[in-house]
């Protein structure tokens, strides 16, 4: 069991690591993406040239019920302001590519019991709880990649796998004094508790935990860059309601979603959708917290969704399969856009926004490339400064361009994934570049 410590709750909020980020595909010098509660009303600051950019992907966020309310927030935004459109698929076989619309769905091809075929839920047990469902995500990852349905990003849509099922039982943590809660459904011990790591076995009898999540997530990402895939795979982090269950459950909950955030923030490359944090907070930038006393007889106070986000865009409540009202999904969905545009290349700047004349969003051609690339403006470049990046941030090559065309030889570069950032006045440009 793991030795008593200080509760570290207290410095733990206060922690909030940004970092300098390669997040794809984001110039090397942009601060980490993380979509929280900050950026909600930040959507509307999107360039329209990123939107566009956005329009351009999939984007898959496998999961169950709670899920949901990514793909009703997205569509009720999108009746909201046009210029966000959306194209949600519930079943079936995915759209092809389109530059008209961004697509959103949970569909996978494959989960733990069917090694083929377009599934539309997707658990616990198929994102991280064994061996199997790992293959068989990877396996996923790659039949889209080198089937001309290239995902864009992909993360997991939690729903009670932190909470319900098997109810806050045992012994109390020694270090956090909350008994753990939780699902693992075909995990090597079954479906159990499961608490943060693994020195929480002796605890719940349990080899799967929080920290299980975390490193499966990481592998997918690592999965898709090793082989050459545009794919980011980010983190999210959980539910936040059900009022019933905002004591002990609520917040050992809270403390497994801690863990995804400092996980997160300790590697500025990894990308963060705080499904939780947003949540917590109503239009107003107001948090809604409650309060339990601990088994070591602390008062901890914690985040919980606000009363806001339970309650539809006339007034009303309805249950409507994502366990949170209209107002909530539209936050998440203003906050999804924000996260894929700054995947897209923004730099979450307003710089330039308001210009008559701005620069023309360059052309790159052939893509994917052998030797030469050539990067092509209507309106001329006059110092416009660029650089070539690999998926680690390493600079290959940089200079100045002036004139209507770029021309590059990547001839001595390895085969992969690379970014040309160009930035002309005051607006920056990415592009994804790959060599063959």
């Amino acid at each position: 069991m793991r030795s008593i410590q200080p509760n570290p709750f207290y410095s733990l909020i206060l922690g909030c690591i940004i970092g300098q980020a390669l997040a794809w595909p984001v110039q090397h010098s942009a601060a980490q993406i993380v979509a929280d509660h900050t950026v909600v009303a930040e959507f509307e600051k999107i360039p329209q040239a990123y939107l566009d950019e956005v329009k351009k992907m999939w984007v898959i966020l496998a999961g169950e019920s709670h899920s949901s309310g990514y793909r009703i927030g997205a569509r009720l935004l999108a009746q909201q302001y046009p210029a966000y459109a959306i194209k949600i698929r519930e079943s079936g076989t995915p759209d092809s590519y389109t530059d008209q619309h961004l697509r959103l769905s949970r569909a996978t091809w494959g989960d733990l019991h069917n090694a083929s075929g377009w599934i539309y839920n997707y658990g616990e047990e198929d994102w991280f709880t064994g061996s199997r469902a790992v293959e068989r995500t990877k396996a996923h990852l790659t039949y889209c990649n080198t089937n001309n349905l290239e995902i864009a990003a992909m993360g997991f849509g939690w729903c009670w796998d932190m909470t319900g099922t098997n109810w806050p039982a045992g012994t109390p943590d020694p270090v956090y004094q909350v008994r753990w809660a939780g699902r693992t459904e075909y995990g090597p011990q079954g479906n159990k508790r499961w608490g943060l790591d693994d020195e929480d076995f002796e605890l719940t009898g349990n080899t799967i935990n929080m920290d299980t999540y975390l490193h499966t997530t990481t592998e997918y990402d690592e999965y898709c860059a090793q082989n050459d895939y545009a794919t980011r795979v980010f983190f999210t982090t959980g539910p936040v309601d059900a009022n019933e269950n905002l004591n002990e459950n609520g917040y050992q909950r809270f403390l497994k979603h801690e863990r995804i955030r400092n996980y997160v923030n300790s590697d500025s490359r990894r990308i963060l959708f705080d499904y939780g944090d947003i949540l917590c907070h109503n239009d107003n930038g107001e948090r809604h917290e409650v309060s339990w006393t601990d088994f070591g007889g602390a008062l901890q106070t914690f985040q919980a969704i606000h009363p806001d986000n339970m309650i539809d865009l006339d007034g009303s409540y309805r249950e409507d399969g994502d366990h949170i009202g209209e107002r909530g999904a539209v936050r998440l969905a203003k906050a999804m856009w924000w996260m894929l545009a700054r995947m897209a290349g923004w730099d979450g700047s307003t710089v330039g926004l308001n210009t008559t004349d701005p620069p023309a969003n360059p052309t790159i051609y052939p893509n994917p490339v052998s030797d030469y690339v050539f990067v092509e403006t209507e309106k001329q470049w006059r110092n416009a400064s660029y650089q070539l990046l690999d998926m680690n941030a390493r600079i290959h090559q940089s200079g100045i361009a002036n004139g209507t065309q770029l021309k590059l030889d990547i001839n001595d570069l390895d085969k992969g994934v690379y970014v040309l950032s160009i930035e002309d006045e005051g607006i920056k440009y990415h592009h994804k570049l790959i060599k063959i």
